[in-house]
């Protein structure tokens, strides 16, 4: 029996394509044979590959699956020119065509690629999220961890366990995930808030103030990245800087009733008590239910008798 091998592996065509390479060999014989092995890219057999071979303008079509160690044979399929397709689930498919021709064994050698997984589908992921939800932080760290191993280039996974090990109150292991969660997606905006609260916890003003930075340039309409902003400038005594950030909080958002407050504490400081005053009657204004209505009332009565003393 005459024998050909034929290489089988992908190309660039339609949805995966590939290119049968003919080898003859010098024995003959009348049966005509199809034989190979279907393996991964890793040189894997794959078991249970579904290949195909149709020949539309006669209107056959054979059907052969690969055995435990990747292999597949068919004995006396009819010469002609097949539409090939392999199949198997979890991997892309392949499809082409392949010359079978009379009296020659064709070495099939086929080269399937895994397709990747993914995280919208994980159950690591909804099980770390779920934890995470419920408190259970330990666990949404285990869970976590594992969305990493398979996802080890995913933005979310780092996020999520950074904000995992931030409520565990554990900063630097928050901030490792939570840095290697920007190196991954530099325009993730929530990795940049988070990064700053676990600076301003570590007490460090200088990073905790380019994290929020950071966010202002990403979103510059977003006033809690200015509020945010506010708070660190306050801690660290920039007054004025702190009253243009709550300021422009409040510019941006109106009813962010917190930088109207930050925005009094920091007029006091500057020892400006009409503008304080204004600040809080915004507030009651925008919350007047508020837990500190009555120290706010209390406060602004103060400030009043100061600004009466002084005149």
């Amino acid at each position: 029996m005459k024998k050909r091998n034929l290489k089988f592996t992908p190309l660039p065509v339609s949805i995966l394509a590939i290119y049968l390479l003919i080898i003859p060999c010098l024995t003959c014989a009348q049966d005509t044979v199809v034989q190979g092995v279907v393996m991964d890219e890793e040189g894997n057999p794959l078991k249970d590959a579904k290949l195909t071979f149709e020949d539309p303008s006669r209107g056959l079509s054979f059907h052969i699956k690969s055995d435990k160690n990747g292999k597949f044979i068919k004995v006396g399929i009819p010469p002609t020119v097949y539409k090939v397709t392999v199949e198997l689930e979890g991997y892309f498919p392949l499809q082409s065509q392949a010359r079978i021709q009379l009296g020659y064994t064709e070495n099939l050698q086929i080269t399937l690629r895994k397709i990747p997984p993914r995280l919208d589908e994980d159950k690591d992921l909804d099980e770390g999220v779920k934890s995470f939800k419920g408190g259970k932080y330990d666990e949404a760290i285990a869970s976590f961890k594992k969305v990493i191993e398979k996802f080890p280039q995913n933005y979310e996974g780092y996020y999520n366990l950074g904000l995992a090990y931030l409520k565990k109150e554990n900063i630097d292991e928050a901030i490792v995930a939570l840095e290697k969660a920007t190196e991954i997606n530099p325009d993730a905006l929530p990795a940049y808030f988070a990064l700053g609260e676990c600076y301003f916890a570590k007490d460090d003003s200088e990073k905790t103030t380019q994290s929020f930075s950071k966010a202002i340039e990403l979103e510059p309409e977003n006033p809690m990245a200015f509020y945010n902003l506010g708070i660190v400038y306050y801690k660290i005594d920039k007054i004025e800087e702190a009253l243009g950030a709550f300021d422009k909080a409040i510019e941006l958002n109106p009813e962010l009733s917190s930088a109207y407050y930050q925005a009094a504490l920091s007029s006091v400081k500057m020892g400006d008590f009409e503008r304080a005053i204004k600040y809080f009657e915004d507030f009651l204004k925008v919350e007047p239910d508020a837990p500190e209505t009555a120290q706010v009332k209390s406060m602004i009565e103060e400030l009043k008798k100061r600004l009466k003393q002084d005149t």
